[in-house]
C-alpha cells in the first residue's frame, strides 16, 4: 500500500486540520468498573493523546498555513460526534480565506 507514495513537504494553501486527542472509545470502555479494563483504557488514552498531539504539532510546525483544531474525545466520525464544532470551525476557516 505504501509503495510509490509521495511525501508532500510544501503545502502553500490554507489548511484546516481537525485532531481529536484522545479519541473517544465509546461508553462500554469509559463506564466499565473492572479495574483491569480501567487501567487498560487509561493507558490507551494517554498513549493515543500523546500520538495525536505529536501529529497535530507536526502539522503546526510543518505547514505555515495550517489552522489546527483539537476536539478532545470525538470519535472517528468527528463530523457526526462533534457536528456543531466542526461546522463552526469550517465556517470560521472559510470566512478567513483570502
Amino acid at each position: 500500500m505504501n509503495a510509490g507514495r509521495q511525501k508532500y513537504v510544501e503545502i502553500r494553501v490554507p489548511v484546516l486540520a481537525i485532531f481529536t486527542p484522545p479519541h473517544a472509545l465509546g461508553t462500554w470502555y469509559m463506564n466499565n468498573e473492572d479495574p483491569a479494563v480501567r487501567t487498560g483504557v487509561e493507558t490507551f488514552l494517554a498513549r493515543d493523546a500523546a500520538l495525536v498531539e505529536k501529529q497535530a504539532k507536526a502539522f503546526e510546525a510543518g505547514i505555515p498555513t495550517v489552522k489546527v483544531v483539537r476536539l478532545p474525545h470525538a470519535n472517528h466520525y468527528v463530523f457526526i460526534s462533534n457536528e456543531s464544532d466542526v461546522l463552526r470551525e469550517m465556517y470560521a476557516f472559510i470566512g478567513n480565506l483570502p
